[in-house]
């Protein structure tokens, strides 16, 4: 992750889980006839596998331990910030090239439905552009700095014209991706109209969740 921006966990999630989190996202499409489908997994009546995942004392021990190796730190035991995400059609494209930072140090992307022809919606990052924040408002000036329209289409042209080259990864089901999501400068590639692009996110330590200046924002 420090070297190559991301590491992977080949095939470590079952057919059957897949299926059944594939059956899950469709139900959902159907329910909320949306072309962009944020859903809280944490909801009852959600997929068993990521509610799965979350309470995992194997998953969390592995992400506490990954935290631990990447900032010297102890990884706590806290909760995951865990969200399920689809896209497809007009909405897919208007996401495409959205360059942000993760609120959270570590993230963790478990790809359910990806694009089966055409464009793949891949992940592209720049990865660990930043260090982690010792205050909220460095953390904010950053944001401001990457998430304003002329540093959006600046580096959209950028990559587009092949002046800088992201890291590139195709997310493939069945695989678990883990990065420095707060670190690396990310967005996905754009897909095809009739396509569907899904993933669960997992967002382990928001370094700035007990800041006052935060809380004062978000009320």
């Amino acid at each position: 992750m420090n070297q190559n921006g991301f590491g992977m966990v080949e095939k470590c999630i079952d057919e059957a889980h897949l299926s059944s989190l594939r059956a899950f996202i469709m139900q959902k499409v159907v329910e909320q006839r949306g072309e962009y489908g944020p859903f809280d997994p944490g909801h009852s009546g959600s997929d068993s596998l990521l509610n799965a995942l979350s309470l995992s004392s194997e998953f969390n021990r592995a992400c506490r331990t990954i935290y631990r190796l990447g900032t010297g730190k102890t990884g706590p035991d806290q909760t995951f910030y865990h969200i399920l995400r689809w896209f497809s059609g007009d909405t897919g494209e208007q996401h495409a090239y959205f360059f942000h930072y993760d609120s959270y140090v570590l993230t963790v992307l478990i790809p359910a439905i990806m694009p089966s022809r055409g464009p793949m919606g891949d992940l592209i990052m720049f990865p660990n552009r930043r260090p982690i924040r010792n205050t909220y408002l460095t953390n904010l000036f950053d944001k401001v700095l990457l998430d304003n329209r002329l540093t959006q289409r600046l580096l959209k042209k950028a990559m587009l014209l092949k002046l800088i080259k992201p890291v590139r990864v195709q997310l493939e089901p069945g695989n678990v991706y883990f990065f420095w999501g707060y670190r690396s400068v990310h967005a996905n590639e754009p897909f095809d109209h009739d396509q569907i692009r899904a993933t669960a996110v997992f967002h382990y330590v928001n370094p700035h969740a007990d800041s006052r200046i935060r809380a004062f924002i978000k009320r």
